[in-house]
C-alpha cells in the first residue's frame, strides 16, 4: 500500500464521532507500527490536514476545512441539487437530503430542512454513517455489484441506530435486491425512531448512480402521504440528474 493510501486511511479515522486520535490509537486501529503512524500523522500535520490539539493528540486541521469549503462551493452535484432540494422542501414542507457513497459509508453532503410542524432535522451535513443504517446508504449499496455489497455487509458486525433496524445480512441482501428492482429505498423508523424516509437514485451523465436524494417526515405524516413523497423524491432526483447532464453538456458547446 502506498504512503498516500495509508495517509488516506488515517484521515478516514477522523469523524464527528471520533474527532481526536493519538499515535497509539491510530497504530492499533489500522494495524501498523507506531513509528509508521507517527510518521503519517506528522506528514499530515505539516500539510495542514491535521493539527495537534494537545500533546500527542491530533484533530483535523484548517486546511481540511478549507478544502471542504472549496469542494462544497465548486461541487457540480451540490450546485445541481440544491435549488431542486429547496423547491421540494418548500413545496412539501419536509426535509430533503442528498448523500453520496464514500469508502463504504454514506456521506450526507447537503440538506434543506422543511418548515412543516415538527419537521425532521435529518442527518448532519458532512457526517458519515454505516451505509446499511440509512435508506440513502442502502440505495447506494444496492447500486454496487451484489457480491461487493455482500462482502461489505459481512466484513464486520453491523451496528444499529434503533431497535427496528435490520442486522441480518441475508435480510439486507433481499432488501437491496428489491431496491435494485424499484429504484427506491424506504425507512420506517430504522434509522431514526418515529421518522419515515424515502430515497431515490440520482443518475450521472453516464446513467451511473452518483448520489441519493431522500425526503424525511414524521412517521404519521410519512405514512399518510407516502405515495406523494415517493413521486416527489423520484421527480426531484430526475431533475437533479437533468441539471447534471446540462452542466456537463452546456447548450451551444
Amino acid at each position: 500500500m502506498s504512503t498516500l493510501a495509508k495517509a488516506g486511511r488515517v484521515l478516514d479515522l477522523f469523524t464527528q464521532a471520533t474527532p481526536e486520535w493519538g499515535v497509539s490509537d491510530v497504530a492499533a486501529s489500522l494495524g501498523m507500527p507506531r513509528s509508521t503512524a507517527h510518521s503519517l500523522l506528522t506528514g499530515l500535520t505539516e500539510a495542514g490536514l491535521l493539527q495537534v490539539r494537545r500533546r500527542g493528540r491530533y484533530e483535523l486541521g484548517w486546511r481540511a476545512f478549507e478544502l471542504g469549503e472549496v469542494q462544497r462551493s465548486s461541487s457540480a452535484l451540490i450546485s445541481a441539487a440544491h435549488p431542486v432540494m429547496e423547491a421540494a422542501a418548500r413545496r412539501l414542507g419536509e426535509t430533503v437530503c442528498v448523500a453520496v457513497f464514500l469508502r463504504g459509508s454514506v456521506l450526507f453532503i447537503d440538506k434543506v430542512v422543511g418548515d412543516a410542524p415538527l419537521s425532521v432535522l435529518g442527518p448532519r451535513v458532512g457526517a458519515r454513517y454505516e451505509a446499511h443504517a440509512f435508506p440513502s446508504g442502502r440505495l447506494l449499496l444496492a447500486a454496487r455489484p451484489p457480491a461487493q455489497a455482500e462482502r461489505q455487509l459481512r466484513a464486520r458486525p453491523l451496528r444499529t441506530l434503533t431497535t427496528r433496524a435490520l442486522v441480518d445480512v441475508d435480510d439486507l441482501m433481499r432488501q437491496l435486491e428489491e431496491i435494485r428492482n424499484t429504484g427506491i429505498s424506504f425507512d420506517y423508523g430504522e434509522s431514526t425512531t418515529d421518522v419515515g424516509c424515502v430515497a431515490a437514485a440520482i443518475h450521472g451523465p453516464r446513467a451511473e448512480v452518483v448520489a441519493s436524494l431522500s425526503i424525511s417526515a414524521p412517521m404519521r405524516r410519512f405514512t399518510q402521504h407516502q405515495s406523494a413523497l415517493v413521486v416527489a423524491a423520484r421527480g426531484a432526483a430526475t431533475q437533479v440528474a437533468e441539471r447534471l447532464r446540462a452542466a456537463e453538456h452546456p447548450a451551444g458547446r
